[in-house]
């Protein structure tokens, strides 16, 4: 009887989270991205298709194309010289790269665009060349550069010494070889590439930013355009919006063509690890001249710039209100939605653990399907699905957060995914042997065990809620503007000083709270529970 109702208990929750994914993701999509095509918005969609633009459609593929192809040319022999070669800086490799990531896209075009606008570099060659098509790859590249490191890396890893002793011996032309063994690196290359065109095809902070001050057309910009002008073209939005989507899905397949063509299995028994040599001085300088470069232009200036411009004095000319609040919506808004998403994904994640297959392979269909729609299209999304009827929550705090979760949700689900199945069964089960309660349990043993993951977890969910703007322009309630808003208002004002001021408390309010939370987290994961010995 006991086990009857653990399992309808069990099934019960499923149904539960299967009717969450349902309101946070399918029903919004689909009721933004049908209107072409039903309802009294047919008509219209089918004449509106003539009338959407491929020039930001050609624009956005370009772009997109170059930038990935630069940021996986440079990620490779990055991810090599970090895996295949005892480099001493690799550490310092490593942090850059994660620094890159976290940094948001439109606060490193501020940057660039700050060092532009001073008076002896205004009419330079390299102003010319950075307002133009060549600086927006130029910044694709450099948010993608992360990605395709890691994936290479990864690679790099997984392929053993068995095999370059096995090319060694059987391929004597050293160019041959190292083509050989390049070429059990294309199903990394290749998904690598999928994710980098897939995040510079849906990249908004750039386009809003650089894109919109040379009055370039992409896609995602235009999809903006289209709702935040008047009158509002909710059925050009939704067919440019196919676009992103079925770019993103070409892209999933060629991924998943390549790894079904020319994959295999790299970890075996007989798999040995490398000895990595230190480099030689050649690599050595190319690897120390390439980490000088990645921080320079993806970090030091941008942030050198920002840093300066914060203690520059203000031009009154050109001052306008700076939104000091926005760091404190902000800050609310990304505590709410990382513990919310957190909540959500760590108990289904266990709950997957514990259960069946089917259970497993919904959450990976979820969370793959959701990071193909980007930002701009869920916050469309939901500006058409809880406008009206039941569901009227638009310009209200909690619709931000419920979009910010909708976002975050697959992204943790990713991350804690592994850190929780590496956990053993044998571990709750013993515990539940000698008679432990389920509080005694999570707390005791799987909490302290889970806590780096999931302190990690929050923290990149928070921050990336803390500076998201594609949803927060959409969505924001009246009079409470997050910091990606009020940081745009300042950027398409050419107020460079008020934004970097914003940006640098933006800044340390992101180390304080993050610090703040991860400190706390450790503490609670080593207080013993009441009526237990300290």
């Amino acid at each position: 009887m006991k086990t009857r109702i653990q399992h309808r208990l069990k099934a019960l929750c499923g149904l539960l989270f299967i009717g969450l994914l349902a309101m946070l993701t399918v029903y919004p999509s689909l009721r933004f991205l049908l209107l072409p095509v039903i309802g009294q918005s047919a008509h219209k969609g089918l004449s509106a298709l003539h009338a959407v633009s491929l020039i930001a459609l050609s624009n956005s593929v370009r772009l997109s194309l170059l930038a990935s192809l630069l940021a996986i040319l440079c990620g490779i022999p990055a991810a090599w010289m970090m895996e295949r070669r005892r480099w001493r800086p690799s550490r310092i490799l490593m942090i850059s790269l994660w620094l890159l990531f976290v940094l948001p896209s439109y606060l490193m075009t501020a940057g660039w665009q700050i060092v532009f606008s001073r008076t002896m570099l205004a009419h330079s060659v390299l102003a010319t060349a950075f307002y133009s098509q060549f600086g927006i790859i130029f910044l694709l590249a450099l948010k993608g550069l992360p990605f395709a490191a890691l994936a290479a890396r990864t690679s790099w890893r997984a392929i053993g010494a068995e095999l370059d002793d096995a090319a060694r011996l059987l391929i004597r032309n050293s160019v041959f070889r190292r083509v050989t063994l390049l070429q059990l690196l294309l199903p990394a290359a290749t998904a690598a590439f999928a994710v980098v065109f897939v995040e510079s095809i849906q990249e908004f902070g750039i386009p809003a930013t650089l894109g919109a001050q040379i009055h370039l057309p992409i896609v995602t910009y235009a999809i903006y355009e289209r709702l935040a002008t008047t009158p509002v073209d909710f059925t050009g939005a939704a067919l440019l919006s196919w676009q992103l989507v079925g770019l993103a899905l070409v892209a999933v397949a060629v991924q998943l063509y390549a790894a079904a063509r020319f994959g295999g299995a790299l970890v075996h028994g007989r798999r040995r690890a490398h000895l990595c040599p230190p480099p030689s001085r050649s690599e050595a300088s190319l690897a120390f001249t390439g980490l000088s470069a990645l921080i320079l232009f993806g970090l030091a200036v941008p942030l050198g710039a920002l840093l300066l411009a914060a203690f520059s004095p203000q031009p009154t000319a050109e001052s306008l209100p700076v939104a000091w609040n926005s760091v404190l919506y902000s800050a609310l808004y990304g505590i709410l939605a990382a513990s919310i998403a957190l909540a959500i994904a760590a108990p289904v994640l266990l709950r997957q653990r514990r259960g069946n297959g089917r259970f497993g392979q919904l959450i990976g269909a979820f969370s793959l399907t959701n990071m193909a729609l980007p930002g701009i299209v869920l916050g469309a999304a939901y500006l058409i699905a809880f406008n009206s009827g039941w569901f009227a929550l638009y310009g209200t705090p909690f619709l931000l957060v419920l979009a910010y979760v909708a976002v975050q949700l697959p992204m943790l689900l990713r991350f804690l995914q592994a850190p929780i199945e590496h956990l053993h069964r044998n571990l709750s089960e013993a515990a539940r042997l000698h008679a432990l309660p389920l509080a005694a349990r999570l707390l005791d043993i799987e909490g302290p065990l889970l806590a780096p993951a999931l302190g990690w977890g929050w923290t990149m969910a928070f921050i990336q809620v803390f500076f998201e703007l594609p949803i927060s322009e959409l969505l924001y309630p009246a009079g409470r503007a997050p910091l990606g808003v009020a940081l745009m208002w300042l950027n398409q004002s050419l107020d460079y000083t008020g934004e970097a001021r914003l940006a640098l408390l933006a800044m340390l309010t992101v180390l304080l709270v993050a610090g703040a939370a991860n400190g706390l987290l450790r503490v609670l994961a080593r207080v013993p529970l009441a009526g237990e010995p300290a």
